[in-house]
């Protein structure tokens, strides 16, 4: 093929991709792996032998990603934010990705929309780009491009991780949170050791770049609170740490800082310990109890839930006043499985916002607290109640009783019996969830109905499977 039919496939130029081609060589060495000539277009070397091409050095290349727009952006955006308020020219960002101005101008657009949502602004002028804003809005920017989900386990390190991160950096942050965990006899859970572990990484590296300009504000109402002592200690050792480790002195609000992560991470249960729930939390839980109950039209046991969904509200109210955004890798995972559930959540978070005066509720607590409510209506659900229908209701119809019963054993069969036998007692099974029959129905009842083989194959049970599930988003 041309180099043009190539740039046009990628969407790039045509001076990228020969650029491209000769770091790939470059890279596996000679003889050449791609041979471009004009007028003949782009070819593998036929004269590579298999051998040759199966060997290629296991090597990463950098070209590939370039090749991502996304991508891209993803390390520009970083490289800016690390050093911001500083610029940096752009000519010494892009000269390893081989784009075009055009390219460039475009990734700036889609760049500074993409910032807006942080109230960050991307600044471009004399061909140099910085990115302008709060301190606390670069570093939540920060976050969300680094995904760090499966840094914490130490058997699966970067499994899940996009972003590169240091290494070296990544090991003491770990021992950092390890060492929290022995001092405090806790264990951090998830995804609250995966907020800690961001928030320490982002702080060292953005103080290595910009030093004391990377300094968090304080809050000046810090000097009229009440602290826990164990955790105010832990946070001076953390701090104590980081500034050995980086070689840099930290001021005291980036202590109080640390100190209000391990606060918001549901390290202690205050609520069993002091049997104490302040009225405001409490009224908050209620509130999301009544509302998602009244949205879904079913009625939730408020003692069952209650505890649960005080233990969450407590730290997000922490976390919400100090503008700490806890990350829920599960977010698109919820809002699929339980998109009614979630949207009911949606919605009275909005309303607790307004009637509690509390800053906007993330998509990310609405989704935790979806997870209490979705647990709470799997555990109330009814057991699904079937129906066995075939010609005469024996023989078959009764191996096929045994066949289904140990494919689910949480059915309830209610009974076993011929199609006629069904029309003429409709009313006495209405509530049964589906029909199970070896025939054909004539006229289709008011029940769904699963026709199936009397031998009960594998497709047999994907096909109620199937009706479970169609069945399950009603129910939500």
């Amino acid at each position: 093929m041309t180099a043009k039919e190539l740039s046009d496939e990628l969407n790039v130029s045509t001076k990228t991709i020969y650029r491209a081609i000769d770091q790939i060589n470059h890279k596996v060495g000679d003889p050449k792996l791609i041979v471009a000539a004009k007028g003949k277009g782009i070819r593998l070397n036929q004269d590579r032998s298999q051998d040759q091409f199966t060997q290629l050095p296991n090597t990463n290349l950098s070209v590939i990603n370039s090749l991502s727009p996304s991508r891209r952006r993803e390390q520009v955006l970083l490289r800016l934010l690390y050093v911001s308020s500083r610029s940096i020219k752009v000519s010494s960002m892009y000269e390893h990705f081989y784009v075009s101005d055009s390219v460039i101008n475009n990734d700036e657009k889609v760049m500074g929309k993409w910032l807006e949502k942080f109230h960050l602004r991307l600044h471009r002028a004399n061909r140099e780009m910085a990115i302008q804003g709060k301190e606390a809005n670069v570093r939540q920017a920060i976050s969300a491009l680094t995904d760090v989900s499966g840094v914490i386990d130490f058997n699966n390190i970067f499994s899940k991780s996009n972003v590169s991160l240091n290494q070296r950096d990544v090991d003491f942050v770990i021992k950092l949170i390890r060492d929290a965990e022995k001092d405090l006899m806790v264990d951090i859970p998830y995804p609250y050791d995966i907020n800690i572990f961001s928030h320490i990484y982002i702080l060292i590296n953005r103080y290595k770049n910009v030093g004391r300009k990377g300094a968090l504000l304080s809050n000046t109402q810090e000097t009229n609170r009440n602290f826990n002592f164990d955790l105010l200690h832990c946070a001076q050792n953390i701090t104590q740490k980081i500034e050995k480790y980086a070689n840099i002195q930290l001021p005291l609000s980036e202590t109080l800082y640390i100190y209000e992560y391990l606060e918001s991470s549901r390290i202690y249960n205050f609520d069993e310990v002091t049997g104490k729930v302040p009225f405001r939390v409490l009224s908050i839980a209620e509130e999301y109890v009544a509302n998602v109950s009244n949205i879904l039209g079913q009625s939730i046991d408020r003692s069952s839930i209650l505890l649960d969904l005080v233990k969450h509200i407590r730290p997000m109210l922490n976390r919400l006043t100090n503008g700490i955004y806890a990350k829920n890798e599960l977010l698109e995972e919820i809002k699929a499985e339980y998109p009614k559930v979630f949207a009911a959540v949606s919605k009275t978070s909005k309303t607790v916002s307004k009637k509690f005066d509390l800053p906007d509720i993330p998509e990310g607590e609405s989704g935790f607290i979806s997870i209490y409510f979705a647990k709470e209506l799997e555990n109330k659900r009814k057991p699904t109640r079937v129906l066995i229908t075939c010609t005469t209701g024996v023989g078959t119809a009764q191996l096929l009783k045994v066949k289904v019963s140990n494919s689910f054993p949480d059915f309830i069969i209610d009974d076993v019996l011929s199609i006629g036998q069904y029309e003429a007692n409709k009313l006495k099974y209405t509530d049964v969830d589906f029909i199970i029959s070896t025939v054909p129905f004539k006229s289709l009842p008011k029940k769904p109905v699963v026709v199936v083989s009397a031998l009960f194959n594998q497709r047999d049970r994907n096909a109620i499977l199937e009706t479970m599930d169609s069945l399950k988003g009603v129910r939500q």
